[in-house]
């Protein structure tokens, strides 16, 4: 099913799709350690934030954490997988990274379908961009 992905900014997209295309090439267009310095780029990544956080089930910790500060392209590494993806620096001084692909993915599911989802995710390592 088609499912259309509405962010807080305005932006808007016909398919989930879509949207993790658009996310996959703004990555594109940095270099790793790079600070994201478009402001469209920022905003888009907030809006998402925002989404994916409302989202997040009470008492559980968001990726917004204290507040956005900036946003930036870094390699993820563990010992069976590496990724390039986003972190999001917070204004408390700590960073987190975050997958934009589960973010566009949580857009119209409940708190606990996301929930279920996180628990699934977090074993399968093809989900990581």
């Amino acid at each position: 099913m088609i499912k259309p992905v509405l962010l807080a900014n305005g932006r808007r997209w016909r398919s989930r799709a879509e949207a993790l295309e658009h996310f996959k090439q703004i990555l594109a267009q940095y270099g790793n350690g790079d600070r994201i310095s478009d402001s469209s780029h920022h905003d888009d990544l907030c809006a998402l934030l925002t989404m994916y956080d409302s989202s997040v089930m009470p008492g559980f910790p968001t990726k917004t954490g204290s507040g956005i500060s900036h946003f930036s392209r870094q390699r993820n590494a563990d010992y069976r997988w590496s990724t390039i993806g986003f972190h999001v620096h917070r204004t408390d001084g700590t960073s987190v990274d975050f997958s934009y692909a589960k973010a566009v993915r949580s857009a119209g599911m409940s708190a606990h379908d996301i929930s279920k989802r996180s628990k699934h995710d977090s074993t399968d390592d093809s989900l990581h961009l």
